[in-house]
């Protein structure tokens, strides 16, 4: 069994509240000089710029998940790692048949382009990405499981844009596989008043918007490789499989 660092939430260009230094070659770069070992690609509700990162990780031995930041009907962000990229296709119809059809306004909201290895602009997503989309919690993670994807509760600690603030708490039938948390200190003094956390399998990832974000809020990833299996053991803490925040 060994131990690596992930940063399992990294947004990119595509995102319109991501800068757009946040290119593939920019991401993959930074992840290595951070000394990432694994990370996840979640651009708010779309998986297009998902593959060339993974291709440009694969070159040079940084394992990228195909992952998404969905954006339900409350207005609750929840996290989708999928293992293969045939899911990832099918969840991109889904994302896209659910998404509402508000043009972005890119001197507003902010551009939303997906670009190859060279930096060279591949298309252009011309509905807000930043919308919620027009299903509940609970019909997400329906599809999510349906996929065979990874179901995660997006930092919880927020005091918006997470379950719990816009819920006001974490169903216990809501079927996660995780929850996940950006700021340790908000994070501890949430806990008294939510001690059912405990029960999930807690991280933490940086939701990194900038280049220098990345790798700020790192977990310890214990596996015996970096698999999309030993990620799903790490949340289910099988095997002696765990996944925790570096700083303990």
């Amino acid at each position: 069994m060994k131990q690596y660092l992930a940063d399992l939430h990294i947004h990119t260009c595509l995102s319109p509240c991501g800068s757009l230094e946040m290119s593939p070659s920019e991401i993959v770069r930074r992840s290595l000089a951070k000394g990432l070992d694994a990370i996840a690609i979640t651009d708010h509700n779309t998986t297009l710029q998902c593959p060339e990162i993974q291709f440009l990780g694969e070159r040079v031995g940084l394992k990228v998940f195909a992952g998404v930041e969905v954006t339900t009907r409350e207005e609750a962000h929840c996290l989708v790692y999928f293992e293969t990229d045939e899911s990832r296709r099918q969840f991109q119809l889904y994302l896209e048949e659910h998404l509402p059809p508000v043009p972005n306004d890119p001197k507003r909201f902010g551009d939303q382009v997906w670009v190859n290895a060279e930096d060279e602009i591949l298309g252009e997503v011309p509905h807000l990405l930043l919308s919620a989309l027009d299903q509940s919690v609970n019909q997400l993670s329906v599809q999510v499981h349906r996929a065979g994807a990874l179901f995660v509760a997006a930092h919880v600690e927020r005091p918006s844009f997470s379950l719990i603030s816009q819920l006001g708490f974490i169903a216990p039938d809501l079927s996660l596989d995780a929850v996940e948390y950006n700021n340790y200190q908000r994070y501890s003094k949430l806990l008294p008043a939510h001690g059912y956390l405990k029960k999930y399998t807690q991280y933490s990832a940086s939701d990194a918007h900038h280049p220098e974000q990345i790798g700020t809020q790192p977990s310890i990833w214990q596996t015996e490789e970096l698999a999309f299996e030993g990620l799903r053991k790490a949340f289910s803490r099988k095997d002696n499989h765990s996944i925790f925040a570096s700083h303990g």
